[in-house]
């Protein structure tokens, strides 16, 4: 199963949230109906995050209200020949309904049924140096553990960090890092320096 882009579950919120979850369910039910809830998942997944959020132009095609529906299709056509029946027709609703610029929050919110069917969750890992197979292994294993779900994890190496990792769990966030014990303890040392002057 592709990984849920976490910026993308993290911007779909309120009313857009609700509508693109809506047009999820909608798509999920007519997958599961051909036994084809991965397989249109995939196509969705892939369109949302390597033809859409890697490209700006075509996000903004996509977006703009002042091009029609009509003016659209012809290029969803010729760019999506090769899709699933399913998964046209779905970006034909979209397009009729102006509602292309949902894309991206439709694929987080059918990302995130399917993980809950299947019991699994989406772990969003910042490290400072990348974590060798052996360290992927006993942090799934824990999270495993703790979290009762099967973790799907997406590792991000960011030197800043200096060492340690912070983990993200939905809205949970566990941050072991260096940097920031070191602004901790840094902050601890300018209050006490304050309180005794």
């Amino acid at each position: 199963m592709p990984d849920a882009t976490p910026d993308t579950v993290l911007e779909a919120t309120g009313a857009r949230a609700r509508l693109a979850r809506v047009y999820a369910e909608a798509l999920l039910a007519l997958a599961e109906q051909g036994n084809a809830a991965d397989a249109v998942g995939a196509e969705l997944h892939t369109t949302a995050t390597d033809v859409v959020g890697r490209n700006p132009d075509v996000a903004a095609f996509l977006d703009n209200p002042a091009i029609t529906p009509k003016a659209k299709l012809p290029v969803l056509g010729a760019a999506f020949g090769g899709s699933s029946d399913l998964f046209k027709k779905f970006l034909h609703v979209l397009a009729e309904g102006n509602r292309l610029g949902l894309l991206r929050d439709v694929d987080a919110a059918y990302q995130g049924i399917r993980d809950r069917q299947a019991g699994r969750v989406r772990v969003r890992v910042r490290s400072a140096v990348p974590l060798t197979d052996a360290q992927q292994t006993a942090l799934t294993g824990t999270l495993k553990q703790t979290l009762n779900k099967e973790p799907i994890l997406n590792v991000r190496v960011e030197p800043e960090l200096l060492g340690g990792l912070i983990v993200q769990v939905g809205d949970r966030v566990y941050d072991t890092s260096v940097r920031t014990r070191l602004e901790s303890l840094r902050n601890h040392l300018m209050a006490s320096s304050s309180h005794g002057a």
